[in-house]
């Protein structure tokens, strides 16, 4: 029960980076940030941010489905999936912060704290 809770949760969190990508592709804006500090002009700045979403969105979907299919390797491919939304996150801050990206940085610390820190959830845990 609690490996398809978890499942659930990380294969949202990667789909709500959608929320990013819509407004980074300038299919909608819905109060995202597409404005980076990093780059300069908006063609760079669309690119990498399509393409971090984008990789962001295939890393916690892989990661739920790895560990939905009890593979070894989701923890690592969660890993990746939160440093590159945190790098996403951070690169495309916007002042004030709105609330996806308060959270999504919330969640990408907590996987982080999770996986590197607490070494949780352990295969016990997981009834793996």
């Amino acid at each position: 029960m609690l490996r398809t809770v978890i499942v659930i949760v990380i294969a949202a969190h990667g789909i709500g980076h959608v929320l990013f990508l819509v407004p980074q592709l300038g299919i909608a804006d819905w109060g995202q940030s597409t404005r980076s500090w990093l780059f300069t002009g908006d063609t760079p700045a669309r690119l990498i941010g399509s393409i971090l979403w984008i990789v962001a969105i295939i890393a916690f979907c892989a990661a739920a489905y790895g560990l939905w299919s009890q593979q070894p390797w989701w923890r690592n491919i969660a890993i990746i999936g939160a440093v590159i939304s945190a790098l996403g996150l951070l690169i495309f801050a916007a002042s004030p912060v709105t609330s996806p990206a308060f959270f999504a940085m919330a969640f990408n610390i907590a996987v982080l704290a999770a996986l590197l820190v607490l070494h949780w959830p352990t295969v016990e845990t997981l009834g793996v």
